[in-house]
């Protein structure tokens, strides 16, 4: 699509590269997500908020069993996260936390690499307590479904 876009002399910018690793994370095809995101970087596009959470939501959202690709790109956004001191919100620490426990039950690199990215309140008792009894009940924001599920399609991709 990128190409096509060049031929008819189009530049492509942030909301277009996120818009297109958000579909490719809907088509469950993560090594696309990553390659496309690489090369929005090389495109000389500094990736926003949106773009590293369209892209860690989709890696981790469809990812049960890791892969060797997927571990590492999530590792390396992380960390390239961490290195812009860019945090997520406790509404997507909650969400994120959800899907890492499933991958990782007991905790591993990709746990304390997500951590790193986590309000800085995240391990608090109190705002555990509190998002964990909010999740179960459902009366906060912070329950609510993933980005990419289906019933979201009218969502714009740089909804964070």
């Amino acid at each position: 699509m990128i190409d096509e876009m060049a031929d008819v002399g189009l530049k492509p910018n942030l909301k277009t590269y996120t818009t297109l690793i958000k579909g490719w994370a809907r088509a469950s095809l993560p090594d696309r997500a990553l390659k496309c995101f690489e090369e929005m970087k090389l495109a000389g596009l500094k990736p926003d908020e949106a773009a590293y959470h369209c892209l860690v939501t989709s890696l981790l959202s469809r990812a049960t069993v890791m892969e060797g690709s997927t571990y590492t790109g999530i590792l390396s956004v992380c960390r390239e996260m961490f290195e812009n001191d860019l945090t997520v919100d406790m509404r997507t620490a909650v969400h994120w936390s959800k899907w890492l426990h499933k991958i990782e039950m007991t905790g591993g690199a990709l746990t304390e690499a997500l951590q790193r990215i986590f309000p800085p309140d995240w391990n608090s008792f109190e705002v555990l307590g509190e998002v964990s009894d909010s999740v179960s009940t459902g009366d906060s924001d912070y329950s609510s479904d993933s980005d990419f599920s289906d019933g979201d399609e009218n969502q714009e991709a740089d909804d964070s």
